[in-house]
């Protein structure tokens, strides 16, 4: 039998942070982590990466699957499964191998379902731009308004 969730593979425990930590600069590691709190920079992590609703990402994720449940301005690049829960709010592109998106969901950008075989590189995090039919002013707004709880 397949397992559902993402989270149902995971063997080992998860880093945890909480939801009133607050990382400034890039986040690089091993392992899975479920974050609470507020991130700014980009993510290389090899392993599953956990945003719970009240997380807000800003920057570039690259990792191996997620699951999104909280704010993302940035870039998602899964080089396995990608999970969009209904409490999403996402303002960039999102790719992974597979892609399931919640009812409620909302994502402002592209998404490409990919096979693995090299379209998501690492490199794709500093050249990454969003792509979106808003301005960069209209997404900072959008971004304000849903983050702002």
């Amino acid at each position: 039998m397949g397992m559902r969730k993402l989270r149902d593979k995971v063997s080992t425990p998860a880093t945890i942070l909480g939801k009133d930590f607050v990382i400034n600069g890039d986040v690089k590691g091993t392992g899975s982590i479920v974050i609470s709190g507020n991130v700014k920079g980009n993510g290389e992590i090899d392993g599953l990466v956990e945003l719970v609703s009240t997380a807000v990402w800003e920057g570039n994720i690259h990792t191996d699957d997620v699951i999104i449940g909280g704010t993302v301005k940035g870039d998602v690049f899964a080089r396995g499964k990608l999970e969009i829960t209904g409490s999403a709010r996402i303002f960039g592109n999102v790719s992974g191998t597979s892609v399931s998106v919640a009812q409620g969901a909302m994502i402002d950008g592209t998404m490409k379902i990919h096979d693995g075989s090299g379209l998501v590189e690492k490199s794709d995090l500093e050249s990454s731009k969003i792509v979106s039919n808003k301005t960069e002013e209209q997404l900072n707004e959008s971004f304000k308004e849903a983050t702002s709880f």
